[in-house]
Parts: C-alpha cells; sequence; structure tokens
C-alpha cells in the first residue's frame, strides 16, 4: 500500500469522528463529547470495490484519487474512497442513483465514502452544490440516498426530500446556503440547527450562526422585440411607448403588448422573459436570494415565456401559483380563465401551490384550475420536424412551431440559439423525449446541439427560414413565340404548359388575326380559338397540354371577311423536368382545408418527397396529383423534399 493511503484513511476517520449519532437525538439531552459518533471504518481494498456513485461530467481540471494514485477525472463509476479535486478552471458533477446530483466548484476537493446512514461527501476545500430533485427517476435505477456533506466544521444532512443547498469550506469556517428545501446542520461541538429556503449559516467549531439570505432588489428593463408594447407607471392612466432604448421597471409597472413581443430582463441574471401578442402583466416586484432570483409577477392575460437561466435557482411568483427551477428551462404560462397552463419545452420544473408541490418534467404540459392538483399531460411533437443535420431549409409564411428532433435515447441537454456561437439563445434545459419544440422565426437561422448529462455532444442541426420562394415568375414569365412557317416548333415546359404567342407577317389592310387551335388527329373541334388586333396573338398558360397540335392564324378585314386563307402549322409541347426547386401547385397558402386537401406539383429530377411525415408517389415525370388528410390546427400541409448531397428543404402551407 503506498504511503498515500493511511493518510487519506486517517484523514476520512478524524473527519468522520465529527459526525453526529442517531437522527432525531437531541443535542441537548447529548454531552458534547458523546453527540458525534464515529461510524466504522472499512479498509480501503474493500471501499474500491462499492459503487457510491457516477462522475457525469468533468470540465477544465479536474483529477480523480483512486487508491493513492492520482489521474485526469473521466466521467464513470465513482467507487467507496475515491477523492475528486478540481483546478482553477475546474468543475465536476456527481450523479447517484436516486437523481441526486452534486456539482464541485474550483479548487475544491472532496472524498466520497458511506456511514450507517448513508453516503458521506467529506469537502475539505471549495464549495459543492447538491440538488435533490422533486421525485427523481421515474424509473430510479437504485434506491434513494441519505446523503451527508462533511467538512473540517461539522456536517449538513440533506434528506430524501426535494432540496438544494450549497456548502462553501474556508480556512476558518464553513457557509451553508439552502436555496431550496430543508436541511439539517451539525457544528463540530454538536449544536444542531435545522435550516429551511432562504437562510444561511455560518458553521465554527465553536457553534452555528444563522441569518436570512440579504434581499437585493433586482432592475427589470422592458424592450419592444418587435411590435407595439407599451407600458406604464404604478398609479398613472396613460400607457406609454416602450423607449428603443428600453424602459427601466420598478414594482407596480405593467407591461401590455398590442401587436409583436415585448422581453423583460433581470438585471445580473441569464433568465429573460417574452410576453406575447395580447398580454398583460404587471411587476410585483425581483429580488434576489443568494443565487436565487425571484420575480413576483401579475400575469392579467394573455402568455409569458420563460426562459431560465443556467447557473441559478429560479421562482416565478404568479397569483395562485409559483414556479421552481433549479437550471434552465424554457416555460410558457397562459393565463386562463380560470387558472393557468404551463408547457416545459425543455428544463424540470415544481409547480407550488400552498403547501402542494407537483413535479412538471421536459415535455408536458399542466393544466392548474383552482385547488384541485395540476393534469400533467405530455406535449406532442410539432408536425414540422427537422432531424439533426445542417443546413435545412424552410419556407414558410405564417411562423410556426417546429420540433428539432435527434436519435439520442433518455435523458440530455439541449441548446437553441439563433446564431451558430450560441450567443443568442432561444432554449436551453433538460429533455428526454427525442425532441423539443420552439417556435420557428418568420425569417432567420435556428442552431441546435444535444449533449449527454456527463457532457459529450451527441446530435447538432441547423436550419434557416423565410418565406416561401415564388416559381411562378420563373416558370411562367416567358410567352413562347411561335412563328408561321412550315417548320414544326417544339416547346419545352415544366410544371403545367406556359404561355404561347402565335405569330405572323403583318397583312395590309387587316383589322384584327385569327388563330385556331386543333389536337393532331381531331381537326373537328378545335382546342382554342383567339384574337388580336396585331400579328401577335397569346393564348395564356395552362390552356394546352402535353402532345402535337396544329394551328393556323388568319388576318381579317375590317368587314369581318378573312383577308387569306390560315395555313397550318405544327407545334409540340414536350414536359421537361429540369425545374430545379420543388414546385407546388396545390394546395394554395390560405385555402379553405376540408378534410382532405388535393396536392399537386412537381419535383426535381432525382428528388424524394414527403407530405406530413409520408412519402409521396411521383410519376415518370416527378408530378404529383394527389388527396391527403389535413392535420393540424390550424391544418398545415407539410412538404419535406430529399436529395442526394443536398439539405432537406421543407415548405409549409398553413390551411384556413
Amino acid at each position: 500500500m503506498s504511503s498515500l493511503r493511511p493518510r487519506i484513511v486517517s484523514a476520512l476517520c478524524l473527519l468522520l469522528a465529527t459526525a453526529c449519532g442517531e437522527e432525531g437525538t437531541s443535542p441537548s439531552a447529548t454531552p458534547p463529547s458523546a453527540a458525534v459518533e464515529k461510524p466504522a471504518v472499512v479498509p480501503v481494498e474493500e471501499a474500491r470495490a462499492v459503487e457510491l456513485a457516477r462522475l457525469a461530467s468533468a470540465t477544465g481540471e479536474v483529477r480523480l484519487e483512486r487508491g493513492g494514485k492520482l489521474s485526469p477525472a473521466v466521467p464513470g463509476p465513482m467507487l467507496r474512497g475515491d477523492a475528486v479535486e478540481t483546478g482553477a478552471d475546474g468543475g465536476a458533477t456527481v450523479r447517484f442513483a436516486d437523481g441526486r446530483t452534486v456539482e464541485v466548484g474550483p479548487e475544491a476537493r472532496f472524498l466520497l465514502d458511506e456511514d450507517a446512514s448513508g453516503v458521506v461527501v467529506a469537502v475539505s476545500r471549495g464549495f459543492v452544490l447538491s440538488r435533490v430533485p422533486a421525485d427523481g427517476p421515474r424509473e430510479p435505477s437504485g434506491p434513494r440516498v441519505k446523503l451527508t456533506v462533511l467538512t473540517p466544521f461539522g456536517l449538513t444532512r440533506v434528506g430524501a426530500d426535494e432540496s438544494a443547498v450549497k456548502v462553501d469550506v474556508g480556512r476558518d469556517e464553513g457557509h451553508v446556503e439552502v436555496l431550496l428545501g430543508t436541511v439539517e446542520v451539525v457544528a463540530k461541538n454538536g449544536q444542531s440547527v435545522r435550516a429551511t429556503q432562504g437562510q444561511s449559516l455560518s458553521v465554527k467549531p465553536e457553534g452555528v450562526t444563522t441569518r436570512v439570505l440579504e434581499l437585493a432588489t433586482v432592475e427589470v428593463t422592458v424592450h419592444a422585440g418587435k411590435g407595439r408594447v407599451e407600458w406604464r407607471q404604478k398609479g398613472a392612466a396613460r400607457w406609454r411607448g416602450v423607449d428603443r432604448d428600453g424602459e427601466a421597471l420598478k414594482s407596480g409597472d405593467s407591461v401590455r403588448v398590442r401587436q409583436g413581443t415585448a422581453l423583460l430582463t433581470l438585471e445580473g441574471s441569464g433568465s429573460t422573459l417574452a410576453l406575447g401578442a395580447g398580454g398583460e402583466l404587471v411587476v410585483d416586484g425581483v429580488e434576489r436570494r443568494g443565487s436565487t432570483d425571484e420575480a413576483r409577477l401579475n400575469l392579467l392575460e394573455g402568455e409569458l415565456g420563460l426562459m431560465l437561466a443556467s447557473d441559478r435557482t429560479s421562482r416565478v411568483v404568479l397569483p395562485g401559483l409559483s414556479l421552481e427551477s433549479n437550471g434552465a428551462a424554457r416555460l410558457d404560462v397562459r393565463r386562463t380563465g380560470d387558472g393557468f397552463t404551463v408547457d416545459s419545452r425543455a428544463g424540470d420544473v415544481t409547480l407550488v401551490r400552498g403547501s402542494t408541490r407537483e413535479s412538471l418534467r421536459a415535455g408536458e404540459h399542466a393544466t392548474v384550475k383552482g385547488e384541485a392538483s395540476a393534469r400533467i399531460e405530455q406535449v406532442e411533437q410539432a408536425p414540422l420536424a427537422l432531424s439533426s443535420a445542417e443546413r435545412q431549409q424552410v419556407f414558410h409564411k405564417r411562423p410556426s412551431e417546429v420540433a428539432l428532433t435527434w436519435e439520442e435515447a433518455g435523458e440530455v441537454r439541449v441548446e437553441v440559439a439563433s446564431t451558430a456561437d450560441f450567443e443568442s439563445p432561444v432554449l436551453a434545459g433538460v429533455a428526454r423525449r427525442g425532441f423539443v419544440n420552439v417556435m420557428a422565426p418568420a425569417k432567420g437561422s435556428l442552431y441546435w446541439r444535444v449533449r449527454r448529462p456527463e457532457g459529450p455532444e451527441v446530435a447538432h442541426g441547423s436550419a434557416s427560414f423565410g418565406p416561401e420562394r415564388s416559381t411562378k415568375g420563373e416558370l411562367d414569365r416567358l410567352r413562347n413565340r411561335v412563328p408561321e412557317g412550315p417548320e414544326k416548333t417544339t416547346i419545352f415546359f415544366q410544371d403545367k404548359p406556359p404561355a404561347v404567342t402565335f405569330t405572323c407577317q403583318a397583312e395590309p389592310g387587316a383589322a384584327s388575326y385569327k388563330v385556331a387551335l386543333y389536337r393532331s388527329g381531331a381537326l373537328g373541334q378545335p382546342v382554342a380559338e383567339r384574337s388580336a388586333s396585331l400579328p401577335q396573338v397569346p393564348l395564356e398558360a395552362g390552356i394546352l397540354g402535353e402532345g402535337s397540335f396544329l394551328w393556323s392564324i388568319t388576318p381579317v378585314g375590317s368587314n369581318g371577311r378573312p383577308l387569306r386563307g390560315g395555313r397550318m402549322n405544327k407545334l409540340e409541347l414536350v414536359f421537361d423536368n429540369s425545374v430545379p426547386t420543388l414546385v407546388i401547385r396545390a394546395p394554395r397558402e390560405g385555402q379553405r382545408a376540408g378534410p382532405r386537401v388535393r396536392v399537386a406539383g412537381v419535383a426535381p429530377v432525382g428528388a424524394k418527397l414527403f407530405v406530413n411525415g409520408r412519402a409521396l408517389p411521383l410519376d415518370s415525370k416527378h408530378r404529383f396529383d394527389t388527396w391527403v388528410a389535413s392535420e393540424g390546427r390550424p391544418p398545415r400541409v407539410v412538404f419535406k423534399m430529399s436529395r442526394p448531397g443536398a439539405p432537406d428543404v421543407h415548405t409549409v402551407r398553413t390551411l384556413k
């Protein structure tokens, strides 16, 4: 055994010697010398075989000490007796079987062990943050654990209930900050204090000092994201437009949105709030308690989008409902006639009403009415789904939700931004169902990346969005000129037969020119007849189909009599599928939809076409003309075109 192992075991024994005895023992009834019970020490050789947790992620300089040997830390099992050290830029996350996590900051060291009460995290320097989720995994892979954070100055017991506690070990004292829930703090002299959310404790060998976290007022600034945004000072009757540089709001001020979006930012936090069109709210106040932001809002009507910061604990307090998040989350909250609806696009949150606490996980929708339990359902995937691929294109006229998808199963962390450097975030948080729904921009781009909880990236993608390109001008702008003469004229067309102009030499005395057009072999009935005052007679697009035709042009005098006989000329129309883009003739944007919708058009050679997720058959010339069921509210027809070596192209037609 190396010389370091006895020192580790001895140090652990010395630290554990400060631990309390059975829970429920009153420190006042027990002499200080007997207030701390020594757990049995297990030999290091045996301890190494016991897996207590997993190192989920390690960033920057992180080292793992196992069996007296230091090595760079990598995600994987953590055994009893393992120690983790972080450098100045280091950080690590340890995950337990019941969903609990312990986050380790820079310049820290801790050792993992267990005693009769459960798992022990012995922290000798730096800080750790313990988080216990509301209900742990839906199908936990192991039992819930009782965690003790042991320091040179005492210990902190974290139970199985939802909580978040930060423990910071300094040179002369330890600090405990309760961000959520309730914990027990015990000093070396046996003094025991039960601390609740909002309390901060100083732990020294001589005892525990408790204080309430100081409240700091957070300035809120409102900006007009787009459209007409107004604000009103508390007590004032007049609404005013939001200045270009934004307006600082105070407690009691109101914001409303006629059209567009109002963006509210919290000073010193990465959290933002977005009030949608038709919405109105009152800012009752925003304050900070340590690393917790609390925003008290009265959402009078409309929808409020919440993007909560990843490095803070957030509480959004509404009349009759509070939302709590330990980390990044993206939520949509809508005021209803008798309560609220809450959609969690990403991230896990807790719904709090009085003493009732309910978990809302990523990808779930909650309906909250009165005092009844919230009705929680899974959110459906948006009809337009984008795979994890680069440079996809989406053409749409009315912005709508889009589902960003990936193949990785289980829990992941998703980031979505409007710029490739991810400096303009749109969404961030946990997801588990293989997709997140986001609102697509009318014009712009989205970039996304998906990571496992321990850090490695598993998928990424990007897409550009904009109005649908018009192919009408490109395909219909040519009015093919067909001259009179002995040579056959051949016209190649795409999509639908083009407009044609029949021409001849001007005839002296002619008041008009008359064209008659027949299909070859059927001279008894003309396909079309047109007249014009000039020797150029136009025929509008779409009249003729593929095939061979005979036509004549006859000059007519002012008396209505032919000046000469018309000579028969040959014309052939040939479909040539060389369209560079998808051409959709039906349905039209905004048309009324029935149970079934006609879809028709032509796709480029080599393309595969899907409509509302189903493969669409194409004929030998890559044309399609069929009927499909309408889907969604409002009904949408989503075309997806795939071609080898090219990004997928999606075209959305929204119907009435």
